[in-house]
């Protein structure tokens, strides 16, 4: 699934507009939460007084002034993000480092003019990055006034959109670790995700590739390197441990009972269930080794989502969490906070405390660097609405190629049959712009759609659930195994009148039904041809009554599903079975 780069009037009738989730204008929800800013911290506020309408775009954000850093780890220069470069310069315990020189040009600027709201104004015809644009004109076009790289005149990076049932389809790895934190007490776990290198080669990623930065719903974010790096914070994602086929080396199980939180004075949890039969000392066994993934269960149990507490602070770590096991494997140690350090692991700075790297409720990854002529995404505080839905948006440096301008990447639509020609009319579906190939929302297998004149444009799979889909009218009592599917056809006569032709992965049940969606009836059944076991066709006319905008002006806009009754008694039974089985393969 592809990110939609711009808004759009999919569900729109007769000039009614149905907001939509796009990258470029994110639905905020209506309690807005500030991006992550630090409890106590006033600058930010000052600027949104005079741009209250930045709340929640890119701009809200600490890079806003801060910029990010390099750190040397035995001769391999690491670029990190404005979190991780202000906590590595200033530092979590005395003596701090200076914060002043985490500061980026604008944020200099804004310093040097009074630090408050009317600095932000005094500054604006200034242009702090040298980048040939206005402060003003920067923060207009929503690109970091701090950052020559970023400005006015740049296209959004590639992104692609998992669902949570995309990313089980991927295939499931489940780790017992131990997760070494700093201040907020250890624990021994067992997560289930996706593999990130699997994930990452799944989304095109490119050889110009370094590394990722990964941001939770608040706006936290974290860099991590492809390939292993020296450093504490240093936590690779895709390749393996030194002279070893192994992403990450195998842990030990270290119980005391003074450690053990059950008992007055511990500062580590020893409850979970996966920690049972296991005693001191055991080597922790994990099929296939540990590795980083993205996760979305533990203890066998979906991740609770994320959401802020009154003191504006992050609790939860769902729908996803990035987890990376320690590289250096150890005990727990007590807290860095705790006075009792006379215990059986005291506090070491220098161990390894991978928990702090392990975000939680990532709404974004962000393959590093960007490639040449894009800039980041708009919004990330549209990630409340991605946890609500369960999506991520991977972006950045990965495979952005849509040789046939439908929306869907190559990456996707060539799947595991890059020679498919769906409507054999001899150019391959990924060239062929009257063709489409995506991911249905509730796994990996793919839906085709094709038509018999014009061109198919903004293609999309989304949740019947989801937020951008209006819900009128949904049948009860049924299930849609493919998701919402929407579509435009461009490049008609006005009126005129085409065949779209539904390729499903598999055989439909009898009961199956198709239903038209839009803002004014919501869903309404509508009659199509079967053409074979796993194929329907439907006609559409241009400004009919199929038409989602009503208009005769050589556009279709078609959102629609398949509906199949939870009731497979009848005679389909089998085939029912058959086909809700086979849609997560």
């Amino acid at each position: 699934m592809r990110l939609r780069l711009m808004a759009d009037s999919r569900f729109t009738r007769h000039k009614k507009t149905f907001l939509v989730l796009v990258l470029a204008a994110m639905l905020i929800p209506a309690t807005v939460f500030a991006a992550y800013h630090h409890q106590g911290e006033s600058d930010s506020g000052k600027f949104l007084e005079t741009y209250p309408d930045i709340t929640g775009t890119k701009l809200d954000h600490c890079a806003l002034c801060h910029s990010g850093g390099e750190v040397v780890k035995k001769s391999v220069t690491i670029k990190i993000g404005s979190c991780q470069w202000c906590h590595d310069t200033y530092g979590y315990h005395p003596p701090h480092g200076d914060i002043a020189l985490t500061m980026n040009a604008y944020g200099n600027a804004f310093k040097a003019a009074g630090r408050d709201s009317e600095a932000v104004t005094f500054i604006n015809s200034q242009d702090t990055d040298g980048d040939g644009h206005t402060n003003a004109e920067e923060i207009a076009a929503r690109t970091f006034p701090g950052d020559a790289a970023d400005h006015p005149g740049l296209t959004p990076a590639p992104a692609r959109v998992y669902t949570k049932a995309q990313l089980k389809a991927l295939g499931a790895h489940t780790q017992f670790l131990h997760m070494n934190t700093s201040r907020s007490g250890d624990f021994y776990g067992e997560y289930t995700g996706v593999p990130m290198k699997t994930l990452l080669d799944d989304a095109g990623i490119l050889p110009a590739a370094t590394g990722i930065t990964v941001y939770a719903l608040d706006a936290w974010s974290q860099t991590h390197p492809l390939n292993y790096t020296e450093g504490g914070e240093m936590y690779h994602v895709y390749g393996n441990m030194p002279d070893s086929d192994e992403q990450y080396p195998q842990g030990t199980y270290n119980y005391n009972a003074q450690a053990d939180d059950a008992n007055d004075g511990g500062w580590c949890d020893y409850s979970a269930p996966s920690c049972q039969g296991r005693n001191h000392g055991d080597l922790i066994a994990v099929n296939g080794g540990l590795k980083a993934i993205l996760a979305y269960a533990r203890e066998g149990a979906d991740l609770d989502p994320g959401i802020l507490n009154n003191e504006n602070k992050l609790d939860g770590e769902g729908p996803f969490r990035l987890v990376v096991p320690q590289k250096n494997p150890s005990a727990p140690d007590q807290l860095s906070t705790s006075d009792s350090q006379e215990v059986v692991w005291p506090y070491v700075n220098e161990w390894d405390h991978n928990a702090g790297a392990c975000t939680r409720s990532l709404t974004f990854i962000k393959v590093e660097p960007l490639p040449e002529g894009t800039t980041d995404v708009d919004v990330y505080e549209a990630g409340w609405r991605f946890v609500d839905e369960e999506k991520i948006v991977i972006y950045g440096a990965i495979d952005g190629t849509d040789s046939n301008g439908n929306g869907i990447l190559d990456s996707e639509e060539k799947g595991t049959d890059p020679q498919s020609d769906m409507d054999g009319d001899g150019i391959l579906d990924y060239l062929d712009t009257n063709c489409a190939q995506f991911r249905h929302t509730n796994g990996n297998a793919r839906v085709g759609l094709f038509c018999s004149a014009g061109d198919l444009a903004q293609v999309e799979a989304l949740r019947d659930s989801d937020g951008s889909v209006p819900q009128a009218n949904k049948p009860a009592g049924v299930t849609f195994p493919y998701g919402v599917f929407n579509y435009k056809i461009t490049g008609l006569t006005n009126g005129q009148t085409v065949t779209v032709t539904f390729v499903f992965p598999e055989e439909l049940p009898a009961n199956a039904k198709l239903y038209k969606i839009d803002v004014t009836n919501g869903w309404q059944p509508i009659d199509f041809i079967k053409d074979g076991n796993n194929q329907i066709k439907v006609s559409l006319t241009d400004g009919g009554p199929l038409d989602a905008d009503g208009e005769a002006d050589g556009t279709i806009i078609d959102p629609a599903a398949i509906a199949v009754s939870s009731d497979t008694s009848g005679g389909d039974s089998d085939s029912g079975s058959c086909f809700i089985m086979t849609l997560f393969k």
